[in-house]
């Protein structure tokens, strides 16, 4: 959403200047004045600042929106609002572009290298002043170029008229300085959704924050309070006192609980929780890996078994060093598929601990390798021989989640040979979790885990040889669904017929691989009738779903494209500008060619980095940075090599689907001092060769400042209908898909532009 709002202020630009065209002559030379582009900036930077403050004040909930029609006028003023400054952004862009033909190259150049150091801007600076604030600021930056001097304008009457433009610009400076300075961070700060799980413990009393950290991979937020009780997975049975905790916060929501433990009896309530259960199949393990995503009772599971020696993998560098500084235990600050492709150590017990979304599809864009196919073969790579590998989650309803896992454990087991996976693998639950434990001996001896179970009330969903009589006893539901359901998938596997099983299970529980990385998306079109029935027949449950959300989106980003795109030619009827479709078709397909390959390589980069934050800077700066320089090179092609510029892209992008994804594989065992730098120097190829096709159509295609503006228009409408539809590719093919996806797109331009004389 975030994305088309921008690319729609730009394409809006470009449809109110064709507008224009039809009704002032030489528009372009008019519009092009340095008054008129210092009036545009100011607006721009007003625009941005007020759209902040209001938005930041809205009450838009999102959630509430099937109930309150009112809240469909505050999602509107919040949309245009957003797009608001992006539109005369588009509208100096445009201008650029119409203006000055021959120099093209030049502009979007300067385009796509300030666009980059946009996206350098924060990393820099968040770690240091409030995200609220670092958006004032930015605000501010375009007026600069108000205050340069400008030789050829000398004449006293735009002397006097820039000196009113500095005073302006003064006075939105210190306007903004009092913003920043007296209206203190209560004024500015963004403030997090009211649903978010900080917001909600800011509730109870006695409840503060101790610490905000900043940085580009979100805002931490360390919590004290009496009210803390974190421990998932705790039997009923458990009398005793929980140790005091503190939290931290990443981003309002997924915490990190720390517990106070002063000795080891501090961390025995930890034996009475399900995940525990697997613990108790390895005595006295030696060796003990947690990789640690949110949650924070793996960490007092694996001090109560007496280990050794324990390792906990922590991805985000705040979070592990309040850990190390916290347990005094060692922390590797790492993704966690980087530190196993580097380590050749065994595990007695691995144990991940990410519990993921209470809401079936409310996180499906989420894109996550903790528990593919692939992931699971690395953990259980690196399992001792007698290990046992564990992983909680919240129980869903309908049954989802738990059926995935287990089925993503069967098939990794397969493609390490393993016979009869179904032996190794076993589910327990209690009233809102369940934990899956895989053991590489076969559960050939049930007795501890049925032990366990009946002495501390925990519920057998999955172990080989339970009888339906041993199951739903203690945290009883209408019927044992997710012991039903599992205990189907495990018949069909064994009948191999497991494809069927998936086929016509009315959500998709299809294990999970690294090109379709997406764990929270449960969702299936075909079923969509079904799975509205079993949530009740309620349409929130579904228009909670994240996929659900982007097709909303999608559908009103056509509309809006459409809208966009017609307007031009019900003021533009002379033959003289009329725009070929030949034209119409080569420009959608450059925006749109572009969009796809950018979002394939921040979604292939989530993998390396296993932040997307980190990923989208990494290839926005790369790709705009490089395309910069394609389109300052631009200049120096001829109409005649045109041609030979779409192809050598073509080719090189084939090339890219062919190697990058094995090239991801080696790249992310590399040290962070080398995988950043060679991480950008993969994009640099597919990069420069981007930043020539616009360039190159503006100048060789079109002929006048009209046109110009439309195709503007056209690619930035492109490029939002692109971005939109690259998830819903990942979600419903994969990732790779978006590529070819992006090939096809340049092969249409390279057709589109073989029926245009150049």
């Amino acid at each position: 959403m975030v994305i088309s709002i921008t690319l729609f202020g730009f394409a809006a630009g470009g449809t109110f200047l064709n507008i224009i065209d039809t009704y002032k002559k030489g528009w372009e030379k008019h519009l092009s004045s340095f008054e008129n582009i210092h009036i545009f900036t100011i607006l721009f930077t007003i625009s941005t600042i007020i759209s902040f403050i209001v938005l930041n004040r809205i009450p838009l909930d999102y959630f509430r929106l099937p109930l309150e029609p009112v809240q469909a006028f505050y999602l509107l003023t919040a949309y245009l609002l957003l797009a608001l400054p992006f539109f005369f952004t588009g509208l100096v862009m445009s201008i650029s572009y119409a203006f000055m033909p021959e120099k093209t190259g030049f502009v979007y150049f300067a385009n796509m290298a300030g666009s980059a150091s946009g996206a350098i801007i924060p990393v820099i600076f968040l770690p240091s002043i409030y995200e609220g604030n670092l958006i004032i600021l930015s605000a501010l930056i375009p007026l600069a170029v108000i205050f340069l001097k400008h030789p050829d304008h000398n004449q006293r009457r735009i002397i006097t008229r820039r000196r009113y433009f500095r005073l302006i610009c003064i006075c939105i400076i210190i306007t903004a300085g009092i913003l920043i300075v007296k209206g203190g961070n209560s004024f500015v700060r963004v403030k997090p959704s009211p649903y978010k799980k900080l917001s909600q413990m800011l509730l109870f009393p006695n409840t503060r924050i101790t610490e905000v950290t900043n940085s580009i991979r979100g805002r931490f937020e360390n919590v004290e309070s009496p009210h803390l009780r974190f421990a998932p997975g705790l039997s009923l049975k458990y009398e005793g006192l929980l140790p005091d905790q503190t939290a931290t916060f990443k981003d309002g929501d997924n915490p990190l609980f720390l517990y106070q433990l002063t000795s080891q009896n501090d961390a025995q309530f930890s034996k009475f929780t399900l995940p525990y259960s697997g613990y108790l199949l390895v005595p006295h393990p030696k060796h003990i890996l947690v990789i640690q995503h949110g949650g924070g009772s793996a960490i007092p599971c694996a001090l109560a078994s007496g280990s050794d020696s324990i390792t906990i993998v922590e991805q985000q560098p705040q979070i592990a060093k309040r850990v190390q500084q916290h347990y005094k235990l060692p922390v590797i600050n790492q993704n966690s598929r980087t530190f196993l492709a580097r380590s050749d150590r065994r595990y007695d017990i691995i144990h991940i601990e990410n519990w993921g979304t209470s809401l079936p599809g409310s996180a499906a864009l989420t894109q996550d390798y903790f528990f593919t196919i692939e992931s699971f073969t690395q953990y259980f790579e690196h399992l001792s021989n007698n290990g046992v590998f564990i992983v909680s989650r919240l129980l869903l309803l309908p049954p989802s989640d738990a059926i995935r896992l287990w089925a993503t454990a069967y098939e990794s087991l397969r493609s390490l040979e393993i016979k009869n996976p179904e032996k190794h693998i076993a589910v327990l639950r209690n009233w809102n979790s369940f934990t899956m434990i895989v053991s590489i001996p076969p559960f050939n001896d049930k007795t501890v885990l049925e032990d366990v179970s009946r002495n501390l009330n925990f519920d057998i969903v999955y172990l080989p040889g339970i009888s339906k009589k041993n199951v739903n006893r203690f945290n009883v539901f209408d019927a044992p669904y997710h012991y039903n359901e599992i205990n189907r998938l495990a018949e069909a596997y064994r009948l191999g017929t497991e494809k069927t099983y998936f086929g016509n299970y009315p959500m998709d529980v299809f294990p999970q691989t690294d090109n379709h990385p997406f764990p929270y998306r449960f969702l299936k079109w075909s079923r969509l009738k079904a799975l509205y029935k079993m949530t009740g027949s309620r349409f929130y449950s579904l228009f909670m779903s994240g996929e659900i959300v982007v097709s909303a989106v999608l559908i009103e980003a056509l509309g809006i494209s459409i809208l966009l795109l017609i307007l031009p030619f019900f003021a533009t009827l002379k033959e003289t500008r009329k725009f070929y479709f030949s034209h119409m078709l080569y420009f959608l397909a450059v925006g749109s060619g572009f969009m796809f390959i950018e979002l394939y390589f921040i979604k292939e980069y989530i993998f390396v980095f296993a932040d997307p934050v980190i990923s989208l800077t990494v290839v926005i700066t790369g790709l705009l940075v490089f395309s910069a320089f394609g389109g300052y090179w631009s200049q120096r092609i001829s109409a005649k090599n045109f041609p030979i510029a779409i192809a050598a892209l073509i080719v090189i992008l084939v090339c890219m689907f062919f190697i990058f994804n094995p090239m991801m594989h080696r790249v992310i065992q590399l040290n962070k001092f080398l995988r950043y730098p060679l991480s950008l120097l993969l994009l640099l190829p597919p990069g420069f060769l981007l930043g020539l096709p616009f360039p190159l159509g503006m100048r060789y295609i079109l002929n006048l400042p009209a046109q110009r503006t439309y195709a503007w228009t056209i690619n930035g409408c492109a490029s939002v209908l692109a971005s939109i539809a690259s998830a819903q590719i990942a979600l419903g093919i994969g990732i790779s898909a978006i590529m070819i996806f992006a090939i096809s797109a340049y092969f249409l331009a390279f057709i589109a532009l073989c029926f245009k004389r150049i």
